[in-house]
């Protein structure tokens, strides 16, 4: 296919020259051009790149030949549309050469070296490569959105959470965003450095992030402190998730936390708004009946542990409950 695209672009260019003949340099180059955009707007993307390619040719010859002064301008015009052309006809070879081409007119511009990272990630499968550009490029200029893109596919591509985190922390140097603070701290906790994680997701919070991600950081602090067995810094944070947007598991969760550390009054309250939100909650009559128990107000847990005979979850407890409270 390309063959034939090749040899029509050569037949094409051929005759064109022939009936130009005596033509200036430069107009032959415009017309070549003219030509390239009306390939391009009838979807022939890859005759339309290499005309442009042409016209590129035609257009320097012009410089060299003719003393024109070099139109910079329409040279990196022509190379964008060749670009484009090859990139929509998915040669993605030709889409990174003519980007080599583009980046000595524009060195230092990062959108096309963000174009070739993506096209060796996305259409080549070479996730090594494209990190390679971006870490070159870095090293050049330190660049705060090649760092985030190099962290991303070390995560989601590569599966790579301790590089991952190094280029995270490398783009949170150049700019302090709270997304980047965000996954700093997930990383931190997915790889075990609670203290780490802990004031990463503490430093995230001040930043004032939106409700959803404020409350998953509440959550996974509260997550960070219960795997230290730090029981009331984690019922500060899973109170404080709860208190932007209910969460039936973590209510009970904060009941039986509280129950287990006689702070029966905090329990009584996380009961009643599980029973506010979810009438006759077996979890919440049984916890109910067992402050009550406690308390010593033996009747007032019986009532409750009746209610809980036949249940699957609380039934043979109550049971025992009711027994010992019968034997007394």
């Amino acid at each position: 296919m390309k063959k034939l695209i090749t040899l029509t672009i050569i037949i094409f260019t051929i005759g064109f020259i022939l009936v130009a003949e005596g033509k200036p340099l430069e107009r032959i180059a415009n017309e070549i051009g003219v030509e390239g955009e009306k390939f391009y707007n009838d979807g022939k993307y890859l005759e339309a790149a290499q005309s442009f390619e042409n016209a590129i040719s035609k257009l320097e010859e012009a410089v060299q030949k003719d003393g024109i002064p070099e139109d910079k301008e329409k040279i990196s015009r022509w190379y964008e549309l060749a670009f484009n052309g090859y990139y929509q006809g998915k040669d993605f070879t030709n889409a990174l050469k003519i980007l080599d081409k583009r980046l000595e007119l524009s060195p230092g511009n990062y959108d096309l070296v963000k174009y070739q990272a993506i096209i060796y990630k996305k259409h080549l499968n070479d996730i090594d490569k494209a990190n390679e550009i971006l870490m070159n490029f870095d090293q050049q200029s330190p660049n705060y959105k090649a760092r985030k893109s190099i962290a991303v596919n070390f995560k989601k591509y590569k599966k790579d959470k301790e590089n991952a985190l190094i280029w995270y922390k490398k783009a949170y140097e150049l700019k302090q965003d709270a997304s980047v603070l965000g996954n700093i701290a997930i990383l931190n906790k997915e790889l075990g450095n609670n203290q780490d994680a802990i004031d990463a997701y503490e430093d995230f919070i001040k930043t004032k992030p939106k409700e959803s991600k404020l409350i998953k950081a509440y959550k996974n602090l509260g997550k960070l402190y219960e795997g230290m067995k730090n029981v009331s810094k984690m019922t500060e944070n899973y109170e404080k998730a709860n208190a932007l947007k209910y969460d039936e598991n973590l209510t009970i969760l904060l009941i039986t936390k509280y129950h287990e550390t006689k702070q029966y009054d905090k329990a009584t309250k996380n009961i009643e708004l599980l029973l506010k939100n979810k009438p006759e909650s077996p979890d919440a009559i049984y916890y109910r009946a067992l402050i009550n128990y406690d308390k010593g107000d033996k009747a007032a847990a019986k009532t409750d542990f009746v209610k809980l005979i036949n249940d699957s979850k609380y039934g043979s407890s109550a049971k025992g409950y009711i027994k010992s409270i019968a034997s007394e």
